[in-house]
Order: C-alpha cells, then sequence, then structure tokens
C-alpha cells in the first residue's frame, strides 16, 4: 500500500468517517482509503476505542440548533436507499416523543422545523395518555411526538452499511490506527501532500486527508505538522447508560413504545433518554437510556480515555438511578437484569460540529455533541465534497462549523 496515492485518505472509521467513504465513493475516479480499528473483542487490549458499539441511538428530526436539525433531516431521509444499497437493515421507525417541561420558546424552536423541512410534530401533550398507556409522565409535561420517520438506529449496522457499500464501491479500509499526519517534503513528491502513518507501521501517500478521529482527535500527533501547539477545541465528556434486559414477553407489551427524551428531574437525574425494547446480538431484548448533564465527567487525557472505555460499567450509581427512573417511566415493568457501559461524547464550545478545510487538502469533521450518530451521513457528504472537491455543498452558513483551536497543553497528548 505504501507505493499507493490516494485521492483521499480518511482518519477514524467511526459514524463521521464511514459516512464520508460512502460519499467519498461516489465522486468518480477517485481512490480513497479508511483508516481505522474495529469493534475489539477484549477491551483490555486496546487503547483506542469508539462510542458506535451498541444498538440503540435515537433518530428525531426536531434538533435543538437550525444546524443540528438540518443535518438530521437530510441523514434521515437516505436511511432507507442506504439499506436497499447494502442489505444491512439498521433503522426502526417507531417514532419519537419529546416530554418538555419549558418554555413557550423552546417548544416554537422545536416545532419550527415542521414549518422548514415538512417535519410533522403533533402536540399531544392532553392525549399522550391515548396513545402511550404504558408512560407515566408529568401532567404538566409539554409532549411533542413525531410518528413518521423518526425512531432509533443501530450505529453498529448503519457503519457497517456505510463500509459495505464505500468497499463495492472501490473504498480500502485499513484497520489500523493513524499515528501522525506529516506534509510530503516537496523535494520528495510531487504526486501528493500527506503522509500518513499508523502505529503499525504503514505508510500512506495521500493527495488530501480527512480526520474523523472523534475524542482521539487531540491525542495523537494528527495535527502537530499542520497547526503547531493547536488542537481542536473539543471538551470530552463521558456517558453512562443502563441496559434493563426484559422478557420477550415484555419486550412485546411494549411494542408501540417511541423513542423518547424526557426534560423533567428525576432524584438527582437531569431528565434523560429513552429507547424502546432492542434485541442485541446475545439474543436478548434490553431497554437502554442515558442521562443529562449529570454525571458527565471531563476526561483529558489518553489515559483517562482509555480507562474509562476499559471499564465498560459507566459510574455505577448513575446506573442504578437510570434504572430507577426507567421503571418509574413504565409502571409495572419487569426487568431481569441491569447492566451499565460507558461511552464519550466530544462537545465543542458553541455545540455545532466542525466541518471545515484547515488548509489544503486537510479537512475535519469532529464535534458530535451528542447528536452525530444520528446526523453522520450529512456530515460526511458535507466533508467528502469540501475536501475532494473544494466545494460548500450545504445551505448551512460554512461559518458557523468552522474549526475553534485551543492552545495545547501538556497532558494533550499522552
Amino acid at each position: 500500500m505504501a507505493s499507493v496515492v490516494y485521492d483521499l485518505v480518511i482518519v477514524g472509521s467511526g459514524m463521521f468517517g464511514s459516512a464520508a467513504a460512502y460519499h467519498a465513493s461516489q465522486i468518480s475516479g477517485k481512490s480513497i482509503c479508511l483508516i481505522g480499528p474495529p469493534e475489539p473483542k477484549n477491551r483490555e487490549d486496546r487503547e483506542v476505542f469508539g462510542s458506535w458499539y451498541d444498538e440503540g441511538r435515537i433518530c428525531c428530526q426536531i434538533g435543538n440548533t437550525p444546524t443540528w436539525a438540518a443535518l438530521a433531516v437530510r441523514s434521515m431521509r437516505r436511511y432507507r436507499q442506504l439499506e436497499k444499497e447494502s442489505g444491512v437493515s439498521f433503522y426502526n421507525e417507531v417514532g419519537y416523543v419529546s416530554v418538555l417541561k419549558t418554555t413557550e420558546e423552546r417548544e416554537e424552536a422545536m416545532l419550527s422545523v415542521q414549518k422548514d423541512d415538512g417535519v410533522k410534530v403533533h402536540d399531544v401533550s392532553d392525549t399522550w395518555r391515548t396513545h402511550f398507556p404504558f408512560f407515566n409522565l408529568p401532567d404538566e409535561a409539554h409532549v411533542l411526538w413525531e410518528k413518521n420517520t423518526s425512531g432509533h438506529i443501530s450505529p453498529r449496522k448503519l457503519i457497517e452499511a456505510h463500509q459495505m457499500v464505500a468497499v463495492k464501491n472501490g473504498v480500502e479500509i485499513l484497520r489500523e490506527v493513524v499515528l501522525t499526519i506529516i506534509p510530503a517534503k516537496s523535494s520528495q513528491s510531487t504526486t501528493h501532500r500527506w503522509d500518513v502513518v499508523t502505529e503499525e507501521g504503514t505508510h500512506l501517500h495521500a493527495k488530501s486527508v480527512l480526520v474523523c478521529a472523534g475524542a482521539y482527535a487531540g491525542f495523537k500527533q494528527l495535527f502537530e505538522h499542520v497547526t503547531p501547539k493547536r488542537l481542536p477545541n473539543l471538551e470530552l465528556r463521558t456517558q453512562t447508560v443502563a441496559y434493563l434486559r426484559i422478557s420477550s414477553k415484555e419486550a412485546e407489551r411494549l411494542r408501540l413504545m417511541p423513542t423518547l427524551v424526557v426534560e423533567f428531574d428525576f432524584d438527582n437525574l437531569d431528565g434523560a433518554y429513552i429507547l424502546p425494547p432492542i434485541l442485541y446480538p446475545d439474543g436478548k431484548w434490553y431497554l437502554k437510556l442515558g442521562h443529562g448533564r449529570m454525571y458527565e465527567e471531563v476526561k483529558r487525557t489518553l489515559p483517562e480515555v482509555t480507562q474509562w472505555f476499559r471499564l465498560q460499567s459507566g459510574i455505577p450509581e448513575c446506573v442504578e438511578k437510570l434504572a430507577e427512573f426507567m421503571c418509574h417511566i413504565l409502571p409495572g415493568l419487569e426487568v431481569k437484569a441491569v447492566t451499565g457501559d460507558g461511552c464519550i461524547t466530544a462537545h465543542t464550545p458553541d455545540y455545532q460540529p466542525y466541518v471545515d478545510l484547515v488548509e489544503d487538502g486537510f479537512a475535519v469533521a469532529l464535534g458530535g455533541n451528542g447528536y452525530g450518530a444520528q446526523s453522520c451521513s450529512e456530515i460526511g457528504r458535507i466533508a467528502a465534497r469540501l475536501v475532494l472537491l473544494e466545494e460548500w455543498d450545504s445551505d448551512i452558513p460554512r461559518d458557523t462549523v468552522r474549526i475553534k483551536w485551543k492552545e495545547m497543553s501538556s497532558g494533550s497528548s499522552d
């Protein structure tokens, strides 16, 4: 592979990187390599992890900001076509319910998507018991129901689908971890701009690179030779999730359950997001839920992040409280077992993603802010066309998603 010059090397094979590879593969005449490790069989043997090792992520078209709403709408409208192209089923249209305790402005902002993008959102604040008799929601809640198109996706299978089609279209996938990206010396090469070096010792030549390394973007020497002493301004926050194993009988009872985001407090929880019963690879049914800002912890070094992923438990107190909350929302729920896990979300200062061209032939797609899974298709498409064709093919203002930098600290590249 060392003698090949790729038109594009994508660093990071998670949600953003795999989507970018899929869309880049549809641009004719371009050679592409996607680099990133697979899901580990044993986390103790790994330093770099993804946050996509799961079967459930909420997808909905009403978002907190116009940017995220637009990215979600355009991504979700491609889901069925991607399923058809790949033969991989990852999308379940079970609906989405938002339970607000909020101001009229917040509700109006979410409902505005209905007007701007044609999304049908129903205010069922007075009638939700008719539709969802199994829920226990506050009497004073504002309840919005996105009945059609929304629901949940399997991040594992979404990545599989993107990669499968990309490979069919000629993309090569290298299951390694990138160590550094170095500008090619003009005296040695007139064919490419960048040399991409992996921890395993592989050297790749690239005319362009796209960094989609997620939470790990600041932990390897990916920017050292491009923006010396500066790193993408990302705050890495832990997320704890609880899995409640239930019987197939309980899953059948809750078969009409939509995905749900609840903003109301419960003891020390500041709301939660909840997924309906999902059949996992172990053949068992699970209800999954996660928390709001409460219980988030900021991680700043590679050893801290590595240790968090290796725990595979999240914060036990949080798992216990989430399980209690689920049983509060679903009275009479019969739970067979409760387990927990943890992942990391990468947040930008203004909660907008970074999709930007740092310099000629060097682009980034970073900062999922907790919304990246459902929106990855559109982010990958915009980034692929930006780095390969040098065009901004989106009505999202380009300045909105430009990268912001921070000065490198002593622990940034541990």
